[in-house]
């Protein structure tokens, strides 16, 4: 069984520095940023997001718990208000190494999505990257849509 629990201020700091790498790692993978700049754009990015970090209004940063395997990983999502409604979106899910292809992931989202509709949110968004595929299948078979598709192709030069 799979809980979001409300991270405390000193896991939240941990969670930052990974996220900020995976974010700068991301981005460099994906051909966006160089590997130089990375980090502080990362950085930069992150927390303009989160100003007043685990306190910033609207975010909520959650540890994935298992009930007996402990922490299995992370998730950072916001609830806004956009044209008359209450929306969510995922800023980032991750799971453990260890712990990935486990359904871990799919557990966190359903219970992500029940306690949404608890609060009358009436979607959920997020972002993925290209070459992300395992995610990309999963969000999928969540029934996540597309709802815009960036497209990239390398020439010969």
């Amino acid at each position: 069984m799979i809980h979001l629990i409300k991270m405390n201020e000193n896991q939240y700091n941990k969670f930052f520095e990974e996220t900020v790498k995976e974010y700068a790692e991301e981005n460099v993978k994906e051909g966006r940023w160089t590997s130089s700049e990375a980090m502080d754009r990362a950085r930069k990015e992150t927390h303009e997001l989160l100003p007043e970090g685990i306190q910033t209004e609207g975010h909520y940063i959650c540890s994935i718990q298992h009930a007996v395997k402990g922490q299995v990983g992370t998730l950072w999502y916001a609830i806004k208000e956009k044209k008359g409604e209450k929306v969510a979106f995922i800023y980032s899910i991750q799971l453990k190494e260890a712990f990935q292809g486990m359904g871990y992931g799919k557990q966190a989202l359903t219970v992500l999505e029940a306690g949404l509709v608890s609060q009358s949110v009436s979607s959920i968004g997020l972002h993925v990257f290209g070459h992300n595929e395992r995610a990309f299948q999963l969000y999928r078979k969540m029934g996540y849509l597309a709802t815009s598709i960036k497209m990239k192709k390398q020439l010969k030069v």
